[in-house]
Order: structure tokens, then sequence, then C-alpha cells
């Protein structure tokens, strides 16, 4: 892929973005908060599938995400179908309070943890400008973006600007944030970049 991209002119760059930019946006995780969920193990190139016995196992604190349907995700690897995300009891209304308020309720009180994720995100979480869309993503990978942020792990341009974001916030806050992003159902196209590259 490096190599296509960096044989591509402005313009063929211009033009892919404007395509890939027009693609209604297909809603493919389905967020579910539990406390149990079907057992689950771990196929080689990392994808939860249920164990087909009918067994289920506690859920304790993680995010799991495995294919609606294991034939048509792991078998004849179909791009449409959809997945859900297990999350911990709670998840959503934590995370909800932490993106759009950046607080969260410790004994009873608000409690500031972090800024509100609009206000670099934009209001409907689909990014400006350079800050991208964070609405309907993967839980699994945001959170392992945060992660390696929290680590410093990750490094970029904008990471600066993520430190302070990230600082206060605990595993159980993160959770609950990329829960709460996942379960959020974006606009049908997502906005252009007006920024320059």
């Amino acid at each position: 892929m490096i190599a296509l991209a960096r044989a591509m002119t402005e313009e063929e760059m211009r033009e892919s973005a404007e395509y890939f930019a027009a693609i209604p946006w297909t809603p493919w995780i389905r967020v579910v908060e539990a406390e149990v969920i079907p057992e689950m193990h771990l196929e080689p190139g990392g994808m939860h599938v249920t164990v087909p016995k009918g067994k289920t196992e506690p859920l304790a604190g993680r995010i799991v995400e495995a294919p609606e349907d294991d034939y048509q995700a792991n078998g004849v690897r179909n791009p449409r179908s959809g997945f859900v995300a297990y999350v911990p009891v709670g998840s959503l209304a934590k995370g909800k309070s932490l993106v759009t308020a950046g607080e969260a309720i410790v004994n009873g009180n608000a409690v500031r943890k972090t800024t509100a994720c609009a206000t670099c995100h934009g209001t409907d979480l689909m990014g400006i400008a350079d800050a991208p869309g964070i609405a309907g993503r993967s839980p699994s990978y945001m959170m392992r973006q945060l992660w390696d942020m929290k680590r410093g792990t990750r490094n970029g341009l904008w990471m600066d600007m993520m430190k302070p974001v990230i600082a206060d916030l605990n595993v159980d806050d993160m959770t609950a944030i990329v829960a709460y992003l996942a379960s959020i159902t974006p606009p049908k196209t997502a906005p252009m970049s007006t920024s320059s590259r």
C-alpha cells in the first residue's frame, strides 16, 4: 500500500478521498452491555468466535468483539457481515458522560477527568481537519490507540495534544469511552477535511 500511495498524484489522491467519502456509512458493530457472554475462543489471526456448544463465560470488565455470524466473517470473509461488541454493564452511560462532558460520577459527584471529545473531533465526532473521526469505530481498535497513547508508545504530530486528555483516565474510563463511541451511528457520509496536506 505504501508503494501504491507514493505513486499517486495529488489529483488521484483527491479523487480517491472524494470517492471513499461519498460511500454511505454502514454500521457494522452492535454494542451490547453484558456481564456474561457466549463462550469464545480466539482464532488464528486474533478473531474471537463463539464456541458452538452454547456455553457462557463472564465478561469480567473486558471488551470482546465477535462476528454476528462466524461463517460469514471467518468462512467466506463477507465484508458486510457485522460484529457484536460485548462491553461491561454501565459502560455506555459512563462513556457518554466522559465523551460529552469529560466527567465521570465518583461517589455520587461529577468529577472532571478529561476534555469533551467534541472539542477536537467535532460535534458529530466525525473529525475536524486533521483530528480523525471516532464515532462508530471498533472499540478494540480505539482502546489500542488510547492505551498506546497512555503508555507513550504511540507518537505522532498530535500526540502532545492527546497527552493531557488521557492523563487522568484509567482503564475502566477508557473502556467506557470506546464502548460509547462504538455505539454511535455516524452520519451517512464523513465530512471532507479542509486541511492542506
